[in-house]
Order: C-alpha cells, then structure tokens, then sequence
C-alpha cells in the first residue's frame, strides 16, 4: 500500500508485504537540479524504518517519489530532457543515495502527468536507474497510469514531436499520462509493474462526471491490456479505498470521501445505494431535470450496475451524491482480481480512515482464511489496425481537468 498516515502504517503493517511511505518529491518546479525533499526528517527516516521492520520484520520498505506534472511543476532535467544528462545521472545517484543511507529495501517511481515528448527520455532514464539500484541489490517499482485495449477500429500511431518514433496507441486513453507510460518497456527493467487502477471518475465535473473510482468492469478491462504486456510475476494491480462526493445541480466542488464521511452522511437524511444502477436511480428519482452534473453523461452509465455503494442526499442547498468504499465493495474488486494470475495488489492508499472492515477483510486474506476463487479466462484484443495520428507535444500538455488525479491534492508535502 501507499501511505502518508503514519499512524495506519503502524497499525496495519503486519498486513503488507511491501509499504510504499509515499514521502519524498522533487525539489524545484519549473526546473529540476535532481536532488528530492522529504516530508520526513532524516532522523524519522531512519527511526521509522527501524519501528516498522520491528512491528514486522518480513515487510520490505520502498518509498514513492511523486511528481504529477503541471503549469507549475515539470518532470524536466531530471529526466534527461533538454539535454541535461547530467542532471538525470545526480537524481539517479540521488535516489540510490537515499536507499542506502536508509536501508530501504528499494524505491518507488511514480511520474505521473507527462507529456509524450517525454516518453523515450522517461523510459531511458528509468532503465539507467534500476541498473543502478539492482547494483546495490535493491528493487525498484515503478507506478503507471491505467490503460485499456483500444477498438479494433480506432487504434492509431501518435507522431510525438520529439520521439525517435510514433506511440503505438492499442489503448483508449489517449492523453499526456498514459501515453508516456509504456508498460512493456518499463516491464524490462522494473520488479514491479503497479497499475494506479482508480480515478476513472476525477473529481472535476469534466466528462465523465459522478461515478465510482474503479468498477469491476474496468478493472478487468485494465487487466486485459496489462497481462499481455507484463509478466505475471511483476504486474500489480492497485485499487482505492476512497470515493468522491458530486454536488449534481450546482457549483460546489467535489471533494474525497472516506469511511468518516460516509457515516456522518448516513447519520441525516439520505439514500444508499449498493450496487448502484445510475439509470435505474435518474428513472425513478423526479429531480433528475436538475442534476445536470449528472444526467447529461447517463449514456455512459447504461446497462451496468455498480458493486461500489453510494448516498444520496441534500447538503447546503444542494442535491449530492457520493460514492465510497465498504468493504462489501473493497472484497468484490479483490475477490475479481484473485480470479486472475497476478504478482500482487496494491492500494492507494492506506490511511487511518479507510472502513476498519477492508483490514478485517486484509487480515483474512493475508492468513489463508478466505475460499479460493475460480481462476478467469484469459480475453483475446482485437486485430490491428494503424493510421497515423499527429499531436504537437504543446498539445499533449492541454489535459483536460478531468484527468486531474486526487493525488495533485491529496499528496501534500
């Protein structure tokens, strides 16, 4: 799991194979100089360790550097770009620096945002640092964006202004993050391969509006693009644990949603849902020519029924709708991803306000108490089909707010 809750990873540790405190980032915005800032001290770094492999010392400790890209924070210089392959070589040197002097057990790569002029110095400068880290026997993770197989139809060649070579587009998501991201590539030199498989309903109000951050039918789409691009025994499959709350029929903002909140919903007046058949609700509901936030993406919604619960209710003024995590929900999306060979599961993120019962839930997997499931068929892509598709890198920055992760806000240093 990912972590910045200190006090959770204390107290659930003994759950985890591998914690990822997610602490450090990149010192400077606009430009890089290759050296990263902590939000722990030198001296936590080295005392939480010691505290974390006591509470259970099987556990393997590797932190997350985080950098989402935006108009005011670039993944530049440290990368290679621009020419700057001496910056690149003092971040390596850092970054490997960092797990010596702490005694980690490797480190977690987790660029996020960029543009695909990026993608061959990314992929570069990550091969560069896991021949470094495997040097001093250490692992190295990397955290990549969630990707679909592509239409037979519509999968394209993107020419990237700046690239040796198109992007071969056989997915859908066809903006700056994904693209950057090339799974088989990355696979070649990462131990593990995590898939950030949440987010599929941002909290702006940009397409594709309310909705549930990862249904089971999109992770298993996710899977079928992933299992035949990484090897079993390195792909990750990280699910959430929280939700997000929609105002529907005015402007106030979307916010996270977590086991706290859910209860003090459920505390006034509301309706829960689960599973959750959007359709079947703006059919019944008589307010839905007001929930404009909602109604005008209902084609999206139709013929699905989600296993993520949600409430509905009236808040300031405003009809809201929040969906959340339970542990009735956290277990189907992990009962669904046993059926398929993996190398793990991950979760974004571990924090003292999940649903207590997702640790009860943990707690049974992790010691054997839970049925075995019925293994999945693996699912054929479609053929091949190419055109060529242009996009001026300028253009691949312009990403819509919709695709704005909860990590630019959530992930505070």
């Amino acid at each position: 799991a990912w972590s910045t809750d200190w006090t959770a990873m204390k107290k659930t540790v003994h759950l985890y194979n591998e914690i990822h405190p997610f602490i450090y980032t990149m010192k400077g915005g606009l430009s890089n100089n290759g050296e990263l800032i902590s939000s722990w001290s030198s001296t936590s770094r080295k005392e939480r360790v010691q505290e974390l492999r006591a509470l259970n010392p099987k556990v393997k400790i590797i932190p997350t550097i985080f950098r989402w890209e935006n108009p005011k924070e670039k993944i530049q210089e440290n990368i290679g770009m621009g020419g700057r392959s001496d910056i690149r070589d003092h971040h390596i040197q850092v970054i490997v620096n960092e797990i010596m002097t702490y005694g980690y057990d490797g480190i977690d790569i987790d660029y996020e945002g960029m543009s695909c002029d990026k993608k061959e110095k990314f992929e570069e400068f990550f091969a560069l640092l896991a021949k470094e880290v495997h040097k001093k026997g250490k692992l190295i993770s990397v955290a990549v964006h969630p990707k679909t197989p592509a239409e037979k139809s519509k999968k394209k060649e993107l020419q990237c202004r700046g690239l040796s070579k198109p992007i071969h587009l056989d997915f859908r998501e066809n903006w700056r993050g994904p693209t950057t991201h090339d799974y088989e590539v990355l696979a070649k030199h990462a131990d593990r391969v995590k898939i950030m498989a949440y987010e599929l309903h941002p909290r702006k109000y940009h397409n594709p509006g309310p909705g549930p951050q990862a249904p089971n039918v999109w992770l298993k789409d996710i899977i079928s693009y992933a299992k035949k691009r990484v090897p079993t025994h390195k792909l990750y499959m990280a699910i959430p644990t929280y939700g997000y709350d929609w105002a529907l029929n005015c402007k106030a903002s979307a916010k996270a949603i977590y086991h706290s909140d859910a209860q003090r919903i459920k505390s006034g007046t509301h309706k829960n849902r689960q599973p959750t058949d959007i359709n079947r609700i703006l059919n019944e509901e008589n307010k839905v020519a007001s929930w404009r936030n909602l109604s005008k993406f209902s084609d999206i919604h139709k013929n699905r029924a989600y296993e993520d619960p949600s409430l509905w209710y009236t808040s300031g003024g405003c009809d809201r709708v929040a969906f959340y995590m339970n542990r009735r929900a956290f277990e189907e999306k992990m009962t669904l991803l046993r059926k398929y060979d993996l190398g793990g599961f991950s979760f974004w993120q571990l924090v003292t306000d999940n649903d207590p019962e997702i640790n009860v839930y943990l707690s049974k997997l992790v010691q054997g108490q839970l049925p075995p499931v019925e293994k999945a068929k693996e699912e054929e892509e479609p053929k091949e089909e190419t055109t060529i598709q242009n996009l001026d890198p300028k253009e691949a920055l312009k990403v819509s707010n919709s695709q704005s992760k909860s990590k630019s806000k959530t992930k505070q240093f």
